[in-house]
């Protein structure tokens, strides 16, 4: 079920929900239905494994809001293909959590923190080879006919060795793909991008570049 309202709550308990009107949302369009060809995760899952799970905080606010069932269907087509060519700076994908026939969650590899958070620590990390390795896994990437089209430091996570990897394929597409409702982050990507192009992977590789070389913000 979904609601929303124009008016502004303090918190939860003042909001009156008999007041609301409520949708029902069609289970398809939130979870997909498990396809034979895609890989079952493990059961039990792995410890250090995380669970990507759909979230209707913002459902209807947006077009692309309205159909999560697709964007998880995107991210399960680019995770296979990357799971057949795997890149140490690709997140591990540990396949697709299902339950009653339907995919409600993927499964992956754990990581601690994202880019962002990593450079907000004392210790100091190897910038420039930081570059390289997300360079070089959004370049493999591409070998494969794969467009990310959301790469921004939320979506590049730091493993155990200090290493980025990059994560969050729901916007990834073939390239020459026209793009759906979900494109990049405002900032991080080109303004109203329309096909899935390299252009859009490597502006966001700058904007990550004067990130990690201390020139973000500057004029």
């Amino acid at each position: 079920m979904a609601s929303s309202s124009m008016r502004r709550a303090s918190s939860s308990s003042a909001v009156d929900i008999s007041q609301l009107e409520i949708t029902k949302i069609p289970a398809e369009k939130i979870w997909p239905p498990m396809d034979p060809h895609y890989t079952l995760a493990p059961d039990p899952l792995p410890p250090n494994s995380y669970i990507k799970q759909q979230s209707l905080l913002y459902y209807s606010d947006t077009p692309a809001s309205l159909e999560p069932g697709h964007q998880i269907l995107a991210e399960v087509e680019a995770c296979e293909v990357l799971q057949s060519h795997p890149h140490p700076n690709i997140a591990q994908y540990l396949d697709c959590v299902t339950k009653n026939g339907r995919i409600t969650g993927l499964c992956f590899i754990k990581y601690s923190m994202n880019l962002f958070q990593r450079l907000k620590k004392e210790s100091s990390c190897d910038r420039i080879l930081c570059l390289q390795e997300i360079e070089s896994a959004i370049r493999h990437m591409h070998t494969l006919g794969l467009i990310h089209n959301d790469l921004n430091p939320s979506n590049i996570m730091m493993d155990k060795m200090d290493n980025p990897v990059i994560i969050d394929f729901d916007s990834c597409q073939r390239e020459g793909t026209k793009l759906g409702l979900k494109t990049g982050t405002v900032s991080w990507a080109m303004e109203d991008p329309i096909y899935a192009t390299q252009q859009n992977d490597f502006f966001g590789l700058s904007k990550i570049q004067r990130l990690l070389m201390g020139e973000e913000g500057k004029t």
